[in-house]
């Protein structure tokens, strides 16, 4: 069996869920599978998780994968070279980026918001 995947947000979720009630896994897998979407902000992003990813999590582990938006600001933000941030083809480059976001209709913090 693989280790499940998981955003960031839902990692420091499962993480401060089990240091604030100091369960076990098997407590935390069976509060899951009696109400998959009881929990609340911030760790309502574990809400429909599905419980074969929790299951896994717990017991084997898991990889934070970041989400598109996050890997997108990663790369706007990546230093291209001397001076990136004002050579030419760095700005042209960032605003492409900026408005292909826009014509797809995605919101990146930091990039086009």
């Amino acid at each position: 069996m693989d280790k499940a995947i998981l955003n960031q947000a839902q990692a420091e979720a499962i993480d401060s869920i089990q240091a604030a009630y100091h369960w076990t896994a098997e407590a935390f897998v069976s509060s899951h599978a009696e109400n998959p979407h009881q929990w609340v902000a911030p760790c309502d992003v574990l809400n429909g998780v599905p419980l074969d990813t929790i299951i896994r999590a717990l017991y084997i582990g898991y990889e934070v994968r970041q989400t598109m938006e996050e890997r997108m600001l990663a790369h706007f933000r990546e230093p291209k070279g001397y001076l990136a941030e004002y050579d030419t083809e760095n700005v042209i480059y960032r605003k492409g980026m900026a408005k292909a976001l826009e014509i797809a209709g995605i919101k990146v913090p930091g990039i086009n918001d």
